[in-house]
């Protein structure tokens, strides 16, 4: 039989990894859109609420602009600091000047230079959301103006930090992971359970095969393999039933072979005595069948005790060898090599059988 190369890796333990790392990447996908569908939802009410309390208080603060009643906006300014995750507040004017501030010293100020109070004056839109880095994160500034009499009369803004979103999600994110490594523990756990019937299925058929490379055929009944009720053991029977026959043809062959290589040398042995030149008769394994007396003082060989010997016991001759090696890739054609370093010629012919394709021997007649 042919040795063939085995993969250093099993089919079984293929099958686990290829299913666990499918698992792997459809989970931590998953996980990760979840994740960002969390974060998403978090921003959307982090925003809609924070536009409701800056809607709130613009209108609050309309009111006490209208009352001009600077006591009034100062209190609404001062109660905002107790807004969640609040940074600072302010009332800016078409002018850029700081109106109200949390903090006292920053009223008064003029923040035409400052982008995003640049960017609240001078905004279309009704409400403006901004970011800014901030230690930590980021920070989200909204504005909404002021209309007192359908004008803008001045134009609120609150500042607010996201590190509560941020740390919502780093605790999200954790049990996320946690979540992530207990569903694959779950998942090998199945797939090894699932595989484990299956791979012991592929492990007798590799046995099976085994038992094939090395032409131990009557070790065939004793495999459980055969007695599966599944796919496995229905490959298994056929797999069986053909080898039945193989072993049965293999046989036959094996027989046929060496009935026709003891018939060739019965042959050569009978016909070697008549040739009056050198002759060597070759077996399949290149051992001497018949050598006559004329071919033994050409190889400077003993005339005695020669038969059974391989080729290269009695001569190493290169240039004999190589006319060996040329007959062989020419079955059953005659080669014709000069031997200059023997100061003869030499005829080889090797011979196949043609029904089987074997090599059974080989002619040698130096002249």
């Amino acid at each position: 039989m042919t040795n063939v190369k085995r993969s250093k890796v099993g089919i079984v333990t293929k099958l686990i990894v290829g299913q666990i790392s499918f698992f792997f990447v459809l989970i931590v996908s998953l996980g990760a859109l979840v994740y960002t569908y969390q974060r998403n939802v978090l921003m959307e009410n982090f925003i809609s609420n924070s536009r409701t309390i800056v809607e709130t208080y613009s209108m609050a603060c309309a009111d006490a602009k209208i009352n001009k009643d600077d006591l009034q906006l100062l209190a609404y300014i001062e109660r905002m600091k107790k807004l969640p995750d609040f940074v600072q507040a302010m009332v800016v004017g078409p002018d850029y000047k700081v109106q109200m501030h949390t903090q006292q010293s920053e009223i008064g100020k003029v923040l035409q230079s400052d982008t995003i109070a640049f960017n609240v004056v001078n905004s279309q839109d009704k409400f403006t959301i901004q970011t800014y880095p901030a230690i930590g994160g980021v920070n989200y500034a909204f504005s909404m103006p002021i209309m007192v009499d359908m004008k803008k009369a001045a134009f609120l803004r609150i500042d607010f930090s996201s590190l509560t979103i941020g740390s919502v999600m780093d605790n999200y994110r954790e049990k996320a992971v946690l979540a992530v490594i207990l569903m694959l523990m779950l998942v090998a756990i199945g797939v090894y359970a699932v595989s484990l019937s299956f791979g012991k299925g592929i492990s007798e058929l590799k046995t099976l095969s085994d038992i094939i490379a090395t032409e131990k055929f009557d070790e065939l009944s004793s495999q459980s393999v055969v007695t599966r009720m599944d796919e496995i053991g229905d490959l298994a029977r056929i797999l069986a039933n053909t080898l039945h026959v193989v072993k049965t043809n293999y046989a036959s062959y094996k027989d046929k072979i060496a009935y026709t290589q003891t018939r060739f040398k019965d042959f050569l042995r009978a016909i070697g005595k008549y040739f009056t030149k050198g002759v060597l008769f070759l077996d399949q394994d290149n051992k001497i069948i018949y050598i006559n007396s004329a071919a033994c003082a050409i190889l400077v060989a003993a005339a005695e005790g020669n038969v059974g010997k391989h080729i290269l016991e009695i001569n190493r001759n290169a240039e004999l060898m190589e006319a060996l090696s040329a007959s062989s890739t020419k079955p059953n054609q005659m080669v014709n090599v000069e031997l200059g370093s023997l100061k003869t010629s030499v005829a080889v012919t090797t011979v196949q059988e043609d029904t089987t394709n074997e090599i059974i021997g080989t002619i040698i007649v130096f002249y």
